[in-house]
């Protein structure tokens, strides 16, 4: 039997950005999202904006016990899996080309105990740059 949650909600992303140079970078979206839970899974859906620098694509976030995959589809093609000390090689598509690109995760964290609440942190290395970011997303309902 499918215990199924489907719901519209308010939710409010911050991403945190810190390269290996010490260069830090804040963002900020609050947005509606649809989330669901189906066989035990979780399920986020948002559309990201001109804030986050992805305008006309759309975020989906899946957790599957330990692992959270990231995919962006629309202007910008992405998957990224993100599991706690476990490195996940994706091709990364933009409009100004594609990047080959390493996450290692180092948080993940869902819960759903009345409000969903989402803590993610990885680091990201991009082929072709000696830099790695590290990159910290939390998201939290709004107004449950």
């Amino acid at each position: 039997m499918d215990n199924r949650i489907d719901r519209q909600c308010m939710v409010e992303i911050k991403s945190t950005i810190v390269t290996s140079a010490g260069d830090r970078d804040e963002m900020v979206l609050s947005t509606q999202a649809q989330y669901q839970v189906k066989d035990g899974k979780g399920y986020l859906r948002y559309e990201e904006s001109e804030i986050s620098g992805m305008e006309g694509s759309k975020t989906l976030l899946k957790h599957d016990g330990d692992t959270v995959h990231i995919r962006r589809y629309g202007t910008v093609n992405s998957l990224f899996v993100i599991t706690e000390n476990k490195p996940y090689e994706t091709l990364y598509r933009t409009p100004y080309g594609e990047f080959l690109m390493q996450v290692v995760g180092k948080r993940v964290a869902w819960s759903d105990e009345g409000m969903l609440q989402i803590a993610i942190a990885y680091t990201l290395h991009m082929e072709g740059n000696d830099e790695t970011s590290d990159i910290t997303i939390e998201i939290r309902e709004l107004n449950h």
